[in-house]
């Protein structure tokens, strides 16, 4: 998606370095409940509205004076509301921080937030296209949960489960 807005943001949260790959599917979670409602999460962390992308997350993270992650966020069109975008990446950050600091996170990285990120996934229970990380149509699935580690399960159209890590696929709602 190439964005009409970006937005970046550093953030240094104090978790384990494994739990990082949390981070954009979190800023993802934090961008769909600013938008509203009827925003939702495409898995990983894209966001989405009446069927269409207005946003999408990517990090990369690293070590310079301690563990960073920079998140960038391509928005589809521009926004008056970046301030409170990043307002709200940085308080859905700092409650995640806390949660890993204070033990509750012993499951994984989704683990404090892993219940709003399920409740805002788009296509939940509904046929969607898994997608290679090239964009070619792996296999039509349909989409069954979340995991702690943020995996998605997925049934096959053969009837075999199937659990996918978003360096493996991507996910496309059917129209």
């Amino acid at each position: 998606m190439e964005g009409a807005q970006t937005l970046e943001i550093t953030l240094r949260p104090r978790v384990p370095m494994p739990y990082v790959q949390a981070a954009a599917p979190l800023a993802a979670l934090a961008i769909a409940e600013q938008v509203g409602p009827d925003a939702q999460v495409l898995w990983p962390c894209a966001v989405v509205a009446d069927g269409c992308e207005i946003a999408r997350v990517s990090a990369k993270a690293g070590y310079d004076e301690g563990m960073f992650v920079r998140l960038c966020v391509a928005f589809a069109t521009p926004r008056d509301d970046l301030a409170q975008m990043e307002a709200s990446i940085a308080s859905r950050a700092d409650a995640w921080e806390r949660s890993v600091g204070e033990g509750r996170a012993a499951a994984g990285p989704f683990s404090p937030f892993a219940s709003d990120f399920f409740d805002r996934m788009a296509g939940m229970g509904t046929a969607v296209d898994l997608l290679f990380p090239n964009g070619n149509l792996f296999s039509e699935a349909v989409l069954k949960g979340l995991d702690m580690w943020g995996r998605i399960s997925v049934e096959l159209a053969d009837g075999r489960q199937m659990d996918c890590p978003p360096e493996q696929v991507s996910l496309r709602l059917k129209a």
